[in-house]
């Protein structure tokens, strides 16, 4: 909503006396001059309506599930571009059948414009190796966007999923989040923000498939409205809908991790 302050400035009342007179005889006194009182013109200051934020999202096969069961639905409040491929990496080259998917480096890149805020969510398939180098690469690219704020989803740990080559990859996700840790606590990276996607949703929420990383329907629109409250959040917007059907939404959406997980999200977003 607009608001406009109006601002009045007026001329002081003026009362000017004539000088007596300087003859022998003395002089009616002269009439006073009256200045009539001046008004400027009124000045008007308009307060800006917030943009809506430009957000892009950045993902491998757990985000791509928003696309597979319109999680769409759930990404309200702010103007996106949403780009998820399986087998997507960070830094270094996807994995899967060729052509492989740019990384996440390159699909930033290749995005056409400028952004308020860039999501990650990204990386399972990505060893720990070569994660750090890979990080900084990527926020790097996601600075030279415009970004003020770079939302990393942490990883799931306790989990059984496993990479192209057989192997287990809990090992990595656990090294990624602490190196996640230790890079921001570092001080040189205040524009990344880590939304604790481990461990806030519950594995025995429903929204999770056997492998504990990949997504239900459920676990879509979970995904989806937790970004969509860590965007308002960031940007100091309100909730774009409450925490549970029928509720009152906040008009500064609170920090995700410090609520309760959405469990009727299937509800909250019925079509």
């Amino acid at each position: 909503m607009k608001r406009v302050a109006h601002l009045l400035a007026f001329g002081a009342l003026v009362v000017t006396a004539a000088c007596g007179s300087t003859a022998p005889a003395a002089a009616p006194p002269a009439a006073p001059v009256v200045t009539a009182a001046r008004t400027a013109p009124a000045t008007v200051t308009t307060v800006p309506k917030p943009s809506v934020p430009r957000v892009l999202l950045i993902g491998d096969s757990t985000l791509l599930a928003v696309d597979r069961y319109n999680g769409y639905r759930a990404l309200l409040g702010f103007n996106y571009v949403f780009d998820a491929e399986s087998c997507r990496t960070l830094g270094i080259p996807s994995c899967g059948e060729r052509p492989l998917p740019p990384n996440t480096v390159e699909a930033i890149v290749d995005a056409d414009g400028t952004f308020d805020d860039v999501v990650i969510m990204a990386g399972y398939d990505e060893w720990w190796t070569s994660f750090p180098k890979s990080f900084d690469s990527v926020v790097g690219a996601a600075r030279a966007k415009g970004a003020r704020h770079i939302i990393w989803l942490t990883y799931r740990e306790d989990v059984q999923y496993k990479l192209l080559t057989g192997e287990r990859a809990n090992e990595a996700f656990v090294k990624n989040n602490q190196t996640l840790r230790s890079k921001v606590a570092s001080g040189a990276f205040p524009d990344v923000v880590l939304a604790q996607w481990y461990p806030h949703a519950p594995a025995d929420s429903g929204w999770f498939s056997r492998d504990g990383v990949h997504l239900t329907l459920d676990g879509a629109l979970g995904v989806a409205d937790y970004i969509a409250r860590w965007v308002a959040h960031i940007e100091g917007l309100p909730c774009a809908k409450p925490s549970s059907p029928g509720g009152s939404v906040e008009p500064v959406c609170p920090n995700p991790d410090t609520q309760p997980p959405v469990t009727n999200v299937t509800a909250l977003y019925r079509k």
